[in-house]
């Protein structure tokens, strides 16, 4: 489980669908219909106090500001969306946490075919749009076994326990999750669901619109079950596996909600409920 794929891959969706484009379309920027304010070179007397002077009419030689409507600009290619997406990723999170916390190119197909691959058995590194933490997996032998488990060769498979610790090498994702707002996320993804469409296209699902396959590895996900901890583990080689072969059969999302511990799992879930029932 060393740098193991973790479901807050997902988050990419809500922080980069959610966060970056909410903030790309509320960066500063006077509101619709709002004037600059021009005030007269030569202020008017008047001899009477309830008297108001009417405004000055605009300058001719000034224009009329105009702000566009940054919600029906359109959208840049998705092979050319980096640059749109990261600079809004880094104003979400700050710079230093858009370089730790995601890839650096190919953001929006990342984050399309890590979702999708979410439901596999692993999450391939080279797909991956969010980082795994820089620390290991934590675990302890397991003094007593429940049971002798062998490899190919009749050798015994050395066993351990989750060490708790884990949680906390998951909170921060799971707290970058929790500040996302579901119904704002919904509607900037809505509204620039094209490029998500696009990557999805391009992997090469026939059905352009990528919202069923997130609503899918939602429901999944939600379906994790509730395992106590301490987790058993064996690790025949270079990676920890869960010992239970049907907890080790679940898939890459689900089984990346039980590393993350009870806790974060279950706040996790509770996300993503708001979430489903936003996108629904």
């Amino acid at each position: 489980m060393k740098k193991g794929p973790i479901v807050i891959s997902f988050v990419v969706l809500l922080v980069l669908g959610g966060i970056a484009f909410y903030l790309y379309d509320r960066g500063e920027r006077q509101a619709p219909g709002a004037e600059p304010s021009v005030e007269a070179t030569q202020p008017e007397f008047v001899t009477a106090p309830e008297v108001v002077p009417a405004p000055p009419p605009p300058l001719p030689d000034r224009r009329e500001a105009k702000v566009p409507d940054l919600e029906v600009l359109p959208l840049p290619p998705l092979e050319e969306s980096d640059p749109y997406a990261g600079e809004q990723l880094a104003r979400a999170v700050g710079e230093a946490g858009a370089i730790q916390f995601f890839a650096q190119e190919a953001l929006v197909a990342r984050a399309v075919a890590t979702v999708d691959a979410l439901s596999s058995r692993q999450v391939p590194a080279n797909i991956r749009v969010v980082n795994a933490p820089d620390d290991d997996f934590l675990a302890v032998p397991d003094p007593s076994p429940p049971e002798e488990i062998l490899d190919e060769a009749g050798d015994p498979i050395p066993q351990f326990l989750s060490d708790p610790g884990n949680a906390g090498r998951y909170r921060p994702y799971v707290e970058m999750l929790e500040a996302v707002d579901a119904e704002q996320f919904v509607a900037m993804y809505e509204r620039n669901q094209e490029l998500f469409d696009q990557a999805w296209r391009e992997l090469g699902y026939a059905d352009g619109d990528f919202t069923g396959r997130l609503l899918e590895v939602i429901d999944e996900l939600l379906a994790t079950p509730d395992v106590p901890e301490p987790y058993h583990l064996v690790k025949p080689e270079a990676v920890y596996l869960f010992a239970d072969e049907d907890l080790e059969a679940l898939s890459a999302g689900q089984k990346a909600l039980l590393r993350m511990g009870s806790e974060n799992a279950a706040r996790v879930k509770a996300r993503l409920s708001e979430f489903r029932q936003a996108l629904d």
